[in-house]
């Protein structure tokens, strides 16, 4: 009997272990409503608590302090919800091999450098075709 007995209790851990798909988009989603909730709570304007009998909710300081509660879950439950994309990412940062300070700069002017030779050409653009489109519009007038 108590063996059946562990096995029923096994079968429901290995249940609550399981990973399901949409459980991480689940827990975003009411995250993020528990976050707005608990927004609006603390805002007092959309959403107000008028059940002021409950100990919670007997001041406004108490209320304040039940909004940032709310807040909170909502923020960990964001959080949990978003760190499996963003795991991968890490473990991978770790393997990129970073450029010296030297090359850094190098990069940074030739860019720079590249962002003043277009603007030059395109002023020099807009010089040249400036009076063009002007005696082109006076004509239409």
């Amino acid at each position: 009997m108590a063996e059946k007995q562990d096995d029923k209790i096994g079968k429901v851990i290995s249940i609550l272990k399981k990973e399901y798909p949409f459980e991480g988009l689940l827990l975003g989603v009411l995250g993020a409503l528990v976050l707005v909730l608990g927004i609006y709570i603390f805002e007092g304007e959309i959403l107000e608590i008028r059940l002021t009998s409950w100990f919670i909710f007997a001041t406004d300081l108490r209320i304040s302090i039940f909004s940032i509660i709310v807040m909170l879950i909502g923020a960990v439950a964001l959080i949990i919800a978003m760190a499996p994309f963003f795991v991968p990412g890490l473990k991978e940062m770790r393997k990129v091999s970073w450029p010296t300070r030297k090359v850094l700069q190098n990069h940074t002017a030739r860019v720079f450098g590249f962002m003043i030779v277009l603007a030059i050409m395109f002023i020099l653009y807009d010089l040249v075709f400036q009076p063009i489109f002007e005696y082109l519009y006076g004509l239409g007038a």
